[in-house]
């Protein structure tokens, strides 16, 4: 291989051969077709980048001046399909690829990863930022802002469920996109069912219509959802929890399907919450770092909007004494249970012995029913 040239072993085609070839995930015809048409979006931004370098030096020996050149922009794919297809480990690989590769630009960095909740969250806060600066155009400054931090941004579990996030969007990606941004999202439904029978839709039109010129619309199509049939062997509920951190461990990594794991923040109304392990969207974190601490309801649905499910370590016996940290996982509990998220925890005792204090023992009487219903169907899925 000569200098300057990509290294085609990163690609995602080839991350997925080299899990298929160590068996640590099975073959997958959509899965490899839709691998390869994020390869060729890694040539066309190295064309890109290739063209950005050329084109300058061109004019000014020609007409001896440099004349500023919009290059055309490149389209992004937006990949959508049913739960536990691969979409979000095949972006991974997308990501991870571009990044190995150094597809950046001289002011910004080649690619951001971020889950599209957590987005949205951060586009509130830089608006609000720029508003109390003084900004002429808020959204505008905020797409500025917001298109600096990568010259492709990946999206996952792309979805509108708020009006306010609905009537910012078209907006603010349009200023993006006309920064150069490429966009490669992944949701459950296509582009056109995105906000369906929201409030005022109408005025969202104008988002789905950019969205679709600007990104090509993959289906990732039906097959094994792969996720689901490693759910289904995998117990959910582990007794007692200090001799089960080998089995969540080998869950954890089960689910992650040879994907990269790696510690994530996520930010709710100026808070942190470090998520311990992540690899796609699941996530593996102890009951002391997101139920003994200072969180709320907000902040577990936050957890449950971001995550698919969640590996949770060392769930106590609750009793008189630790009753706040009981309410806690009572909200955590029923955020993903709300949202069809599935849970693979170790606790110090069953589900029917788990609470003995006497603040809580009407409510968390729903929270045990959930739990059990949770364990027994041997699989969660996405209820979007």
């Amino acid at each position: 291989m000569t200098s300057g040239q990509p290294d085609y072993n990163a690609y995602p085609s080839q991350q997925l051969a080299a899990l298929i070839a160590a068996k640590t995930l099975n073959d997958d015809s959509a899965q490899a077709a839709m691998a390869a048409r994020l390869d060729q979006l890694i040539d066309r931004l190295h064309e890109a980048a290739q063209s950005r370098s050329r084109f300058p030096v061109l004019l000014r020996r020609i007409t001896g001046r440099l004349i500023p050149r919009r290059p055309d922009p490149v389209q992004g794919l937006y990949i959508y399909g049913g739960v536990g297809r691969g979409k979000t480990m095949l972006m991974d690989m997308f990501h991870d690829a571009v990044l190995a590769q150094g597809l950046g630009e001289p002011d910004r960095a080649s690619i951001w990863r971020l889950h599209f909740h957590d987005f949205m969250v951060l586009a509130q806060d830089v608006i609000h930022d720029a508003r109390t600066n003084g900004a002429d155009d808020p959204i505008e400054a905020a797409a500025c802002e917001l298109a600096r931090r990568g010259a492709v941004i990946c999206f996952d579990e792309m979805e509108v469920r708020d009006i306010a996030d609905a009537m910012i969007l078209a907006r603010l990606f349009s200023g993006m996109l006309e920064r150069g941004v490429v966009v490669v999202a992944t949701s459950n439904r296509h582009a056109d069912e995105l906000y369906k029978d929201g409030l005022h839709r109408d005025r969202f039109l104008p988002f789905i219509a950019l969205l679709k010129d600007r990104c090509e619309m993959c289906q990732l199509d039906d097959g094994t959802d792969w996720r689901g049939a490693v759910l289904a062997n995998l117990p959910a509920w582990h007794v007692p929890a200090k001799a089960a951190g080998p089995q969540l461990d080998a869950a954890f990594r089960q689910l992650a399907g040879g994907g990269s794991i790696s510690a994530e923040i996520i930010r709710v109304a100026g808070r942190e919450i470090t998520i311990e392990n992540v690899s796609g969207d699941v996530g593996f974190a102890s009951f002391a770092s997101l139920c003994d601490v200072a969180l709320g309801a907000r902040d577990y649905l936050a957890i449950a909007g971001r995550f698919a499910g969640l590996v949770l370590s060392e769930v106590p016996q609750f009793n008189d004494a630790n009753e706040h940290v009981a309410r806690r996982f009572m909200w955590l509990i029923d955020a993903l249970y709300d949202r069809g998220r599935f849970l693979i925890a170790s606790a110090e005792t069953d589900i029917a012995s788990l609470y003995q204090g006497h603040q809580w023992q009407f409510e968390f009487a729903r929270t045990a029913s959930r739990l059990r219903e949770m364990a027994q169907r041997g699989k969660a899925q996405n209820k979007d």
